[in-house]
């Protein structure tokens, strides 16, 4: 289970609003969508729940190396 973070540790975070449009058949399963980040990123178009998982992939490898060139 995971542990709670103390101050420190959450000074040492990032966070980002990241945002998820949905469109789901009657059926509630997902057709398509869009991941909007609020920072600076134009929405991201994604087709079904693997465009899903592709989509937020490769915003969490970006956000990473970004955060790796930050000073």
């Amino acid at each position: 289970m995971p542990q709670v973070a103390d101050n420190n540790t959450l000074s040492d975070r990032h966070y980002i609003t990241l945002i998820l449009r949905l469109t789901l058949d009657r059926a509630g399963d997902l057709v398509q969508g869009d991941l909007v980040d609020t920072t600076n990123q134009l929405p991201k178009h994604f087709i079904g729940a693997t465009g899903l998982h592709k989509v937020v992939e490769a915003w969490l490898r970006q956000q990473h190396s970004e955060a790796r060139q930050e000073p």
